[in-house]
């Protein structure tokens, strides 16, 4: 095991030598790193290999600032309470709320790997000094309410929306009940303003003069349930829950266990891609699911993952056949034989296949938009172009990586 350390500054002062004893080896690449006398004698045991432009052993280089770091969505507002000088990293969403220009004055520093949100009469001034942007700014009218990214408008929402009033969600409002009051937000003077809006057919006529323009209309049967999901699996607890006509935005899994629920549905519309296994196409095609595209499924199915390692086994237990598709890595064993590998193997969408050089032709013969496909051995003259740049032959797929600005051992 590896461990690489990219950063500006580096900390070495509170080192443990016991978190580091299992690397075989460890890369620190920075700008500076701040050693002390305790630390350079446990840095010396360890297999460290240390690339800076400078190194120190100063008290008072050590940071004395608040980092806050956030993975997922932040909302900044008039109330929040930060200290002076604090500095926020956040890699997803940064919510910021009308009136708190005082507040993001207190942050030194804000850096944003994602998106902003924020009111449109601070979108000009982004980024600004304290506020770096690895992303996109999205705006909203000052005086409108920010709701969820994916706001739910059910039937409870014009009882509770105040006169003459505006709300705002990044993403899309989805129209989930038939009951929704349009005609009474109207009489309030209530506006929308969104990217998209999935609307319900009866609703149409009086919703869309309460939407901005710009947004994009999906018009939906007054009779569906919606259901919103990134990566939908049809069961029959879905159907029991959601009844048997749904629209689904988002992407749809349909498994051979799926047949029963599939056949309980009397209509199923889809904003998205439906996979689907061979053996529900007859039942899926009686329905005339309309969908943005149809993936068939030959096989057991394995998707979207970092490493794959395939072995005889697994094939010979699966006798329908194995596709691996959208997998960053995939290792095959070198004692699986060729004709098992073409009658039961596919391979789609994946960046690096390595085998043993007797199975390289068979596995092209398999596979679709494979970027690699070879030994160990030959992946590293590539790696300059398939791997993490700086990457050589010695490389292997068990390093770690941590990057940051400031990283304290």
């Amino acid at each position: 095991m590896r461990l690489k350390i990219n950063c500006d500054v580096c900390d070495t002062r509170k080192v443990n030598e016991d978190n580091y004893k299992e690397y075989e080896e460890i890369i620190i690449s920075a700008d500076k790193v701040i050693v002390d006398e305790r630390s350079k004698q446990i840095l010396s045991k360890l297999p460290f290999n240390i690339k800076a432009d400078e190194i120190r052993s100063d008290e008072e280089d050590r940071p004395q600032k608040d980092v806050q770091n956030v993975n997922g969505v932040y909302e900044i507002g008039p109330e929040t309470v930060v200290k002076e000088g604090t500095i926020l990293n956040v890699n997803g969403f940064l919510k910021i709320v009308p009136g708190c220009e005082e507040t993001l004055n207190k942050y030194e520093k804000i850096c944003i790997n994602g998106v902003i949100l924020c009111p449109k009469s601070l979108t000009g001034k982004l980024p600004m000094h304290s506020i770096s942007l690895n992303g996109m700014v999205k705006g909203y009218p000052d005086d409108y309410v920010m709701l969820d990214n994916k706001y739910k408008l059910d039937k409870y929402f014009p009882m509770r929306a105040a006169e003459n009033s505006g709300y705002f969600a990044s993403t899309c409002i989805f129209d989930v009940d038939a009951e929704t009051d349009f005609g009474r937000l109207a009489e309030k003077n209530v506006k929308f303003y969104t990217d998209k809006v999935y609307i319900r057919k009866s609703h149409l006529e009086k919703a869309l003069p309460l939407i901005n323009i710009e947004a994009k209309i999906v018009e939906i049967p007054d009779e569906c349930r919606i259901v919103n999901s990134d990566d939908f699996h049809l069961d029959d607890a879905l159907i029991s829950s959601a009844g048997d006509n749904i629209y689904v935005s988002g992407d749809v899994t349909i498994k051979k266990d799926s047949l029963s629920a599939l056949e309980k549905l009397s209509a199923l519309a889809v904003d998205g891609t439906v996979k689907i296994d061979r053996s529900c196409l007859e039942r899926f095609n009686q329905l005339n699911v309309n969908c943005a595209k149809v993936v068939v499924l030959d096989g057991f199915a394995i998707e979207d993952r970092a490493m794959v390692s395939l072995d005889r086994e697994m094939l010979e237990n699966h006798p329908e056949g194995v596709v691996l598709r959208d997998c960053a890595l995939v290792s095959i064993g070198d004692d699986i034989p060729t004709e098992l590998i073409r009658e039961r193997l596919k391979i789609k969408d994946c960046a690096k296949v390595t085998c043993a050089d007797q199975q390289k032709a068979v596995i092209s013969e398999v596979s679709q938009d494979v970027a690699f496909i070879g030994p160990w051995g030959v992946m590293g003259v590539f790696g300059s172009i398939f791997g993490r740049p700086g990457s050589d032959a010695s490389e292997s797929s068990d390093t770690k990586y941590i990057n940051a600005d400031f990283y304290e051992l």
